[in-house]
């Protein structure tokens, strides 16, 4: 077992020297050759008409209105019990903490 695992690390390094820059990155030896960046650019998709703008920003307003009317009807009842747990979580931490 030991002789398998000497010789598999023996030929570790003999695995990584027989891939060459070309197999890497074919066409990374070319030197003296600049590339061409007079090509024009394209798109990778159709860019949004101004129409579809104005369509995504109104519907995200309208989901934040919708989130932000869902928040105003906590009452106090919410509060005064999200306060009593606060104090009771951190009590119960505490006695956890000072054991």
């Amino acid at each position: 077992m030991r002789a398998a695992l000497v010789c598999g690390f023996a030929l570790l390094p003999a695995a990584c020297g027989t891939a060459t820059i070309e197999d890497a990155v074919p066409g990374a030896s070319r030197s003296g050759v600049y590339p061409n960046l007079n090509i024009p650019q394209q798109a990778a998709t159709e860019q949004l008409t101004a129409e579809e703008t104005r369509a995504g920003i109104a519907a995200l307003s309208a989901a934040r209105a919708g989130q932000e009317a869902e928040g105003e009807d906590t009452t106090e009842s919410d509060a005064e019990r999200l306060r009593r747990l606060r104090e009771s979580h951190s009590d119960a931490v505490l006695k956890e903490i000072e054991g």
